[in-house]
């Protein structure tokens, strides 16, 4: 993915994907239980932060399953919009998300920018990561994934590395992936939503930018519940042990891997990682402040509170600090 670090949307550039032309092939998000619309920026747009002809994913709140006209979770997309702020945070490649709005249905959502396409002399092809775990794993269940598991992955980026010219640290990689969904709770990294990006024109690949980060900072707790939460440091604590990610460590095993415990096993198994983590997450707290703070005050159909935001932050805050404290103690 280019650089986009410079890209900044304020709080009076909702974007209105009303206009927008639809796409009519899903290349890389098909999977997931929120609607989803592919749309092309226009040639010209008023915002210069989105790119003229480029491709975005439009996402908008899980419906109801007793009622389809109604979201069973209205402000989720924020978690999208907040975990690539937080990526940012973490000089982690992720795709743009913006906050939106279909101004024909009223439906807000977060508009995400797609990681191929930005260049014409350059010929990217997707490949999710469910196509590799088919073909390593005899019998995979791809539409529930029991059998997505950390060695698995292992073997197939070493094949990546050795046999396909993969042009980047596959270890670090992983790690930072592991640390990155630990710290916005993402418990949703199937084999759907992480891939490889194929080069035709080098002959190189490379694992796609960390998309698809809805599923996070505690999106499906109600009010009554993360107001207690953000009071009582025990049900915070309990609720940060509750998350794990989609995969397990081996195959064999039956739980899924804890998010904290999965980032400490990772670094035990490849300490040289521990640094890099570090690094990644020696960003200041009152920096996040200010994001959530600034995203509150977009005027918008299921806004973000300022009640959610501080329990964003607290999470998130306790998150970071217990990541640091696991990767030190590793390091001893």
């Amino acid at each position: 993915m280019i650089d986009r670090e410079s890209v900044h949307q304020k709080n009076n550039q909702i974007i209105d994907i009303s206009s927008w032309n639809s796409h009519g092939e899903f290349e890389v998000f098909p999977v997931g239980a929120r609607d989803k619309s592919l749309r092309i920026c226009p040639d010209t747009f008023e915002f210069d932060f989105c790119i003229p002809k480029h491709k975005y994913l439009f996402k908008e709140a899980i419906k109801s399953a007793k009622d389809p006209r109604e979201d069973r979770y209205p402000d989720q997309y924020w978690s999208e919009i907040i975990a690539f702020k937080i990526g940012r945070l973490m000089q982690l490649s992720i795709p743009p998300a913006f906050v939106a709005i279909n101004s024909e249905t009223g439906e807000p959502g977060s508009l995400i920018e797609w990681f191929t396409g930005y260049s014409f002399h350059i010929d990217e092809r997707y490949t999710p990561g469910g196509d590799y775990m088919q073909a390593m794993i005899e019998g995979y269940d791809r539409d529930k994934g029991r059998e997505h598991n950390l060695n698995t992955i292992f073997s197939f980026s070493r094949l990546l590395k050795q046999h396909y010219n993969l042009n980047q640290d596959w270890k670090e990689y992983w790690g930072l992936c592991l640390c990155f969904d630990a710290l916005i709770g993402n418990t949703d990294r199937h084999q759907e939503n992480w891939g490889v990006l194929w080069n035709k024109s080098s002959g190189n690949c490379r694992f796609a930018p960390f998309f698809d980060n809805g599923t996070s900072l505690g999106h499906e707790l109600f009010p009554s519940k993360f107001l207690k939460t953000i009071k009582d440091e025990q049900m915070l604590a309990a609720y940060v042990r509750r998350g794990c990610h989609h995969m397990k460590w081996n195959l064999g095993e039956r739980r899924r891997l804890p998010l904290i415990e999965g980032v400490r096993l990772y670094c035990e198994k490849f300490p040289n990682i521990i640094q890099v983590l570090v690094d990644k997450l020696n960003w200041k707290d009152d920096t996040l402040a200010e994001i959530l703070s600034e995203l509150t005050t977009f005027n918008i159909k299921s806004p973000l509170t300022s009640e959610r935001t501080e329990f964003i932050f607290k999470l998130t805050q306790y998150r970071k600090n217990l990541l640091l404290k696991t990767l030190e103690s590793v390091r001893k």
